[in-house]
């Protein structure tokens, strides 16, 4: 047996035909499904099914509809708690199977159609209605994102003529025909709804005329963009042999990997085929594994897909869930942790049926069904041709222009020309270093001069697949003198970018004029601020390195990120945006610099660097990856020291913060035991500051408040204001939990003074939204409004999310005490979905609970109908937005 709501309400049987059931007991089964397999009390049914009153005889007219009912569906409809439910145990239900599938196709009919009845029934039916709204956005959303802009417009438009003020599907509508060439047609429509808006008294919204005015100068940012590809620094020529062979590749196999020399071009393929097949894919991910080094891959692909772990959940699971879909995983340069990512692509491939990878690797995976494509050299001119038109000769030629200003080729050079890329055996990476040299070398020189080099090296690697690429390197390092070469092998040890300063403390001096040199030479980028090595030249630059320079070059590198890191985050808003944003563009170089000192002896300074980063693990959500470090170094460091109780009460917060409540308290009693071996007592109070957190959070009030006290009576004794602050604030929360709010606001305000007196904006937000919350359970809604927007100001100066939705909550809270309910409804229902995109739930007792009283509140002062808008608005409504709004 089957029911249906999704249209016309109708009982089908197991041969799927309709079973004819007449109106009033329709009207009863509308209401029973509805209430989804709940029971309905007889006062509630009668109210349902005479709204506007029943008459004297409706108890028993009711039984005889039931009756009817139970001729059609049987014993299903079931009595008990004073009324009538109906099983839906093994029966087939459409409303149920879209909220699970999204699937449209399930739609016969607005919800619920064609049946009188009354409130739950609306309130269902304007569910529906809006989750429907949802899936036709959702389904627009990949069909453009597909590069289907016609089967879309056409779909599109039956929706909008349907609803024409949704702004949402007209949005996309606009794009679709935008997409399809029809731009005229797309500002008709956006026409058409601002008409149908003005006969509501209403204006299209700030996001629809942006649209509008965004096709009217044809706006080359509304073509289909290609999410999660790098953009092309140059041109990408030749290869559309191989481009055409790797998506054929592609399209019959889940794993597809491009083997072949360093220098060959498989990073720059691999992302050209990602940018011509997005479109066939809802997302595409590019993930560099050059510079991973310790720790579960599925870390480095959560960072890369931005994909936030979540607590108490494997990350692997929780990127498994994610990837669902039709999605391209980009894994490169894959050959030195073959065997991780090999485990890696074998466990994602088989719990993501939509999932397919490409990888790049000077070796193949090895798993079963793994589809090999080598990549050679580009097409070169045969022996004694020219051949202007090879790929080789067509890359050298445009990078010669590059090189020149704009000057390529000569005809006289193309013999030359020719012989020097047969020579390079078409390798790009070495034709880009050759074309750099000819802005102070004629190209015969450089063929001469290449020419000897190859000879020279010809055999010297025991791998066939470096020879030519060695070779070429070589030659390049060749041309540079000492000065450069010196610091060239240097440079080999930063994983990433890097600035002067950093470079100036590996290379022991003043690095500018052999690094401008280097720029010069392409033997080093510099680009957006940074230097960077290309990874085959880094690869190169440290194999180079003798033993006591690299002791000494990486000792430096260590040196100098200790010294960097050895000063705290900074507490104002825009030095602390800056530093985290400096300390994200740095992580690989400093997580490399902690490996080496771990790995080779130092692992005091590997501890210094990883538990001064822990601040930074936090704010980015990266805490699996945070812990693993700390972990790694804390086993190297058994000794009792304030280093390692300070790394002990890092470690700590990001368990916490991972949701792991009981290891967060062994690894914090245990700090706060160091720190007391060790009468450090600014440590105590820190340890105890963190202890009472995560014991608030355990509900272990009795322990979180004595962590509390004693944190706050040690940090004024030493006169540490800061700990003051923060003891008093964190103190206050945990007396807020218990219902204590004189003692609370006390507290609150005192840590409010202490963190504006050191100008410490994060403490400072901190506070205010917690007075917030006291004046606003105390009924003082216009200081508690004040408190929370300023807090939400501050928290969005730092770019803290998750304080920026903390005040969000508040704010919504407020609104639904005082009367605005739906727009209430509105933030709390977006703040959920932030914070579930963000793997960031609150975890404190008394905020949950305020969170949930004031949704069930708006939702019970609230009709079906605005419970239905809200949901809507708040699905067109971003974060950024919000506060913007907010404040």
């Amino acid at each position: 047996m089957r029911f249906e709501v999704l249209g016309p309400v109708r009982v089908c049987d197991d041969d799927n035909g309709e079973v004819a059931v007449p109106p009033k007991p329709r009207a009863l089964l509308a209401v029973l499904l509805a209430a989804g397999g709940k029971p309905v009390t007889v006062d509630r049914l009668l109210t349902e099914l005479w709204p506007d009153g029943a008459p004297s005889t409706a108890t028993a007219t009711l039984q005889m509809h039931v009756s009817a009912l139970r001729k059609v569906v049987g014993d299903r409809v079931g009595t008990g708690a004073g009324g009538y439910r109906l099983d839906l145990t093994g029966a087939g239900f459409d409303a149920a199977e879209f909220e699970r599938t999204r699937d449209l196709g399930l739609w016969r009919g607005d919800p619920y159609e064609g049946v009188a009845a009354g409130p739950s029934v609306a309130a269902a039916s304007a569910r529906l209605a809006e989750l429907r709204l949802q899936a036709r956005q959702e389904w627009a959303q990949r069909a453009l994102a597909d590069g289907r802009h016609v089967e879309a417009a056409t779909e599109l438009a039956g929706w909008v003529a349907a609803q024409p003020t949704a702004e949402g599907l007209v949005r996309l509508l606009m794009v679709a025909l935008y997409r399809s060439g029809r731009s005229g047609e797309a500002l008709s429509t956006y026409d058409r709804t601002a008409a149908a808006l003005a006969d509501l008294g209403a204006h299209p919204g700030p996001e629809l005329d942006a649209l509008a005015a965004a096709v009217r100068r044809q706006d080359p940012t509304l073509d289909r963009p290609a999410p999660g590809v790098p953009a092309q620094r140059n041109r990408f020529i030749g290869r559309r042999a191989e481009l055409d062979r790797v998506i054929e590749l592609l399209g019959q196999a889940r794993l597809l990997t491009i083997a072949g020399p360093g220098g060959a071009g498989k990073t720059r393929l691999s992302v050209e085929l990602a940018r011509e097949v997005a479109a066939d894919h809802e997302t595409v991910h590019v993930v560099e594994l050059a510079e991973h080094r310790d720790g579960p891959l599925e870390i480095r692909l959560a960072a890369a897909a931005g994909i936030r772990e979540e607590p108490g959940t494997p990350i692997l699971d929780t990127v498994t869930r994610q990837l669902s879909g039709r999605v391209l995983l980009v894994l490169d340069n894959c050959e030195h942790v073959l065997a991780e990512a090999a485990k890696l692509a074998y466990t994602l491939l088989a719990a993501c049926p939509g999932l397919r990878i490409v990888a790049t690797s000077r070796e193949q995976l090895g798993l079963s069904g793994e589809v090999i494509f080598t990549l050679g050299g580009l097409a070169t001119p045969a022996p004694g041709s020219t051949d202007p038109h090879s790929d080789a000769v067509r890359l050298l030629a445009d990078r010669v222009a590059a090189a020149r200003g704009g000057t390529g080729l000569a005809p006289a050079e193309q013999a030359v020309a020719a012989e020097l890329c047969r020579r390079l055996d078409g390798l790009p990476l070495a034709i880009e270093l050759a074309a750099a040299r000819l802005r102070a070398l004629p190209l015969s020189e450089v063929v001469s001069r290449l020419d000897r080099q190859l000879d020279l090296l010809t055999g010297r690697s025991p791998v066939a697949r470096h020879q030519t690429m060695r070779a070429a390197i070589d030659w390049g390092y060749e041309l540079l003198d000492v000065p450069q070469q010196e610091l060239l092998r240097r440079l080999g040890v930063f994983a990433g970018g890097f600035e002067l300063a950093a470079a100036a403390a590996v290379a022991g001096g003043d690095p500018l004029d052999p690094l401008t040199q280097l720029v010069d030479r392409s033997m080093v980028e510099w680009r957006d601020g940074r230097y960077r090595l290309i990874e085959t030249i880094r690869e190169y630059a440290r194999e180079r390195l003798g033993p006591a320079e690299r002791a000494s070059a990486y000792g430096e590198l260590v040196g100098y990120w200790t010294t960097r890191l050895a000063t705290p985050p900074p507490v104002d808003g825009p030095a602390h945006t800056a530093w985290v944003t400096t300390i994200g563009a740095e992580h690989d170089t400093i997580v490399a610099a902690a490996d080496w000192a771990l790995r080779e002896g130092d692992p005091a300074r590997g501890l210094e660097i990883v538990a001064a980063m822990w601040w930074y693990w936090w704010v980015a959500g990266r805490m699996a990856e945070g812990l693993g470090w700390l972990d790694r170094a804390l086993a190297g460091s058994a000794e009792p020291s304030a280093l390692r109780a300070r790394a002990l009460r890092a470690a700590a917060a990001l368990a916490r913060n991972s949701g792991d409540l009981v290891r967060a308290r062994q690894l914090g009693e245990e700090g706060l035991a160091t720190f007391r071996t060790l009468d450090d007592r600014k440590g105590v109070i820190a340890a105890l500051n963190n202890l009472l957190i995560t014991a608030q959070a355990q509900e272990d009030y009795p322990a979180s408040l004595a962590f509390g006290r004693e944190a706050l009576e040690v940090a004024e004794r030493e006169n540490d204001a800061r700990m003051v602050a923060a003891a008093s604030n964190n103190t206050a929360g945990t007396l807020r939990c218990m219902g204590r709010l004189d003692e609370a606001e006390e507290l609150f305000t005192k840590g409010l003074t202490g963190f504006r007196a050191l100008n410490d904006r994060r403490g400072e937000a901190a506070a205010l939204s917690n007075l917030s919350m006291i004046d606003r359970r105390r009924g003082r809604y216009e200081p508690a409004r004040t408190a929370m927007r300023e807090a939400l100001a501050i928290y969005t100066e730092l770019g803290i999310t998750e304080g920026q939705l903390d005040a969000v909550e508040g704010l919504a809270q407020l609104d639904v005490l005082e009367s605005a309910a739906e727009n209430g409804l509105r933030l709390l229902v977006l703040a959920e979905r932030e914070r579930s995109a963000l793997g960031a739930p609150s975890f404190t007792p008394d905020e949950i609970a305020d969170r949930d009283a004031a949704e069930a509140a708006a939702r019970a002062a609230l009709s079906p109908a605005q419970v239905a808008r809200a949901y809507r608005a708040a699905s067109e409504t971003s974060l950024d937005r919000a506060v913007a709004e907010l404040l």
